[in-house]
């Protein structure tokens, strides 16, 4: 019969045993619970992304319906800034608020709209009248692509998420009366203008529904 000795080897590891099996389930608890807490960083850095992107471009929108409102307060040069910054607004909400969505059609979607929205703004900026109403057009007609892209037409939504489908698909309307409108005629500027509102009520209901 062997005899016990406290200073084998041997029996030194058997002792060790117990204890190095529970610290490795200690490392994989903290392990499993640091991803947990990166996934979660993660998740509210997305909302506040999604949040804050369309408040901006809520924002932007509303800006740009005031610009397309014929008056008699503004001079044409303050509605035209107006009408820059409120789409400076919106390419900048589009861009912050694609970093928070889920899925590709609605990231892609997004940023189509920001490239729409930079169109736009170089129109804006454009000297020659003829150029500056091609992009402007070119611009609204990308804005359109985007948030059809952004619109789901399957699968089960929760009760938020159908409410920022109706706010896109306002957007979407809003903007294809903006993009039909001639502006040539004063029916065609009212028109737009119709169709800057109905765009900037889409985005805050759009807003208002973010999570």
């Amino acid at each position: 019969m062997g005899i016990y000795n406290p200073n084998n080897r041997s029996n030194q590891n058997r002792k060790d045993q117990p204890t190095n099996n529970k610290d490795k389930k200690i490392l994989s608890r903290k392990r499993v619970i640091q991803q947990k807490s990166e996934i979660q960083k993660e998740a509210n850095s997305a909302n506040m992304a999604s949040i804050a992107g369309n408040w901006i471009e809520a924002a932007g929108a509303i800006i740009t319906a005031i610009a397309s409102t014929p008056s008699k307060t503004f001079t044409e040069r303050t509605l035209t800034d107006l009408n820059l910054i409120g789409n400076v607004l919106e390419a900048g909400g589009t861009a912050i608020a694609a970093k928070g969505e889920e899925g590709t059609l609605n990231i892609v979607g997004e940023q189509i709209q920001a490239i729409g929205n930079i169109a736009v703004i170089a129109g804006i900026l454009n000297t020659n009248e003829r150029s500056s109403e091609l992009l402007q057009k070119q611009g609204n007609l990308l804005q359109i692509v985007g948030m059809g892209m952004t619109i789901q037409t399957s699968g089960q939504l929760t009760f938020l998420e159908t409410i920022t489908n109706i706010g896109n698909i306002i957007q979407l309307i809003g903007s294809v009366i903006q993009v039909s409108a001639n502006m040539d005629t004063e029916e065609g500027i009212v028109m737009n203008a119709i169709g800057g509102w109905i765009q900037a009520m889409g985005s805050v209901l759009t807003a208002l529904a973010t999570e």
